[in-house]
């Protein structure tokens, strides 16, 4: 790939504010780019991080990305319409573990799922999703009941209003959302029995209008995957939640994702940077300590 040339104003990259207070979903996705732009400052020169000073919901998001005004850059699950409209670095930044989803629920319902044994059983509680989450497109489409909600905050009161049973999130959100919002609902807590794996992958999307910032994301994450930085920034992140899940203990159920498939997942990177729910976390998180 031709490198672009130094002499060229600094790069701005503008990646959307999270859509609360209470939301730190995105921090490993700010902090990545971050990397990313020391990792390619001799080649493209100078770069910025901003994040957007409004909130927006992500078909607004998505709006502002293809016209090329406010927001150029964000990490996102892959849908049919940004992968055609946007620019998509399809690099799986964060191995795939946002699809090991485990389930918030209330200490009235541990016993519930503790005693499932079937994914038939687990599609009939009814579960909480975001009404724009792709997540939520593939256990429709499997067969869930799925109750949405526009507001990802509303989320965790509906549950806590018996709305739903289960609100499936990923390892790498769901230990910090419940501590950020056990002071409001303390009723609430992760099941330990039942882990539901979907193919996920998050990807950077960039502006049509910023070929250049594509470009540049591109070079730079293969770049640090190859002298390390990446797996060094990873679990840094990450291994604290993938130790805490102890996946080794749960039921896994899988289920097809009709936006993307695991091979195409791995098709850039290949498939063991890819992770999956039966690999030994405790030995790949001694290396990183």
């Amino acid at each position: 790939m031709m490198l672009a040339s130094t002499c060229h104003s600094e790069d701005q990259f503008v990646i959307n504010r999270s859509e609360s207070e209470l939301d730190s979903r995105y921090q490993y996705t700010y902090d990545l780019l971050a990397l990313v732009i020391e990792a390619t400052h001799a080649d493209f020169g100078e770069g910025s991080l901003v994040v957007a000073d409004t909130r927006m919901s992500r078909n607004r998001i998505f709006r502002s990305l293809k016209g090329g005004e406010g927001v150029n850059v964000i990490a996102e699950a892959p849908q049919l319409e940004w992968n055609q409209e946007l620019i998509p670095i399809k690099i799986p930044i964060r191995k795939g573990i946002q699809g090991f989803r485990l389930f918030i629920i209330k200490k009235d319902n541990i016993r519930t799922l503790a005693n499932v044994s079937t994914l038939a059983q687990l599609m009939v509680l009814k579960t909480g999703s975001g009404s724009q989450w792709s997540t939520k497109v593939a256990m429709t489409k499997a067969g869930f009941d799925v109750v949405e909600s526009t507001q990802y905050e509303t989320l965790f009161n509906m549950l806590s209003k018996d709305r739903f049973i289960t609100f499936g999130r990923g390892v790498n959100e769901v230990f910090q959302e419940l501590s950020l919002f056990k002071p409001l609902y303390p009723e609430l807590v992760v099941d330990e029995h039942v882990l539901l794996h979907i193919p996920l992958a998050t990807y950077y999307y960039v502006s049509p209008n910023k070929p250049r910032l594509a470009q540049r994301i591109e070079v730079g994450l293969k770049r640090i995957i190859a002298n390390g930085q990446f797996d060094q920034l990873f679990y840094q992140h990450h291994c604290e939640f993938l130790l805490n899940a102890k996946l080794y203990n749960r039921l896994i159920f899988k289920i097809d994702n009709p936006y993307i498939s695991e091979a195409e997942i791995t098709s850039v990177v290949g498939k063991d940077f890819l992770l999956d729910p039966k690999d030994d976390f405790e030995a790949l998180c001694l290396q990183y300590q």
